[in-house]
C-alpha cells in the first residue's frame, strides 16, 4: 500500500494478528490516501492484514471511502464464521 518493502517498515513477519497492538506505520501514506488527494473515490473489499488496534490503523482511516471485509484471516465470506486453522 505504500510502495515500500515490508521489511523496511518492520512488517516482515507475515500478517499482523488480531491480538497484536501494532499496525502499518502511520507516518507512511497509503496509495488510496494519495488517490483521494487527487479526487478519486476509493473502496476496498477483502481482508485487511495491516493492523486494526486503533481507529488510525483501519482501512477507512488509511484512505478508503468504504471497506467491506474482515480485519483478520480465517473468516468465511459466506457464513461469516471465524475458522481456526
Amino acid at each position: 500500500m505504500t510502495g515500500v518493502y515490508p521489511f523496511r517498515m518492520g512488517l516482515q513477519h507475515l500478517v499482523i494478528g488480531e491480538r497484536q497492538k501494532v499496525c502499518a506505520p502511520l507516518n507512511r501514506k497509503f496509495f488510496p490516501q494519495l488517490l483521494k488527494e487527487n479526487g478519486y473515490n476509493t473502496h476496498m473489499i477483502g481482508k485487511w492484514h495491516l493492523g486494526f488496534c486503533k481507529w488510525e490503523c483501519t482501512p477507512t482511516y488509511r484512505g478508503f471511502d468504504s471497506f467491506y471485509g474482515f480485519y483478520s484471516g480465517g473468516e468465511d465470506y459466506y457464513t461469516h464464521v471465524f475458522r481456526k486453522s
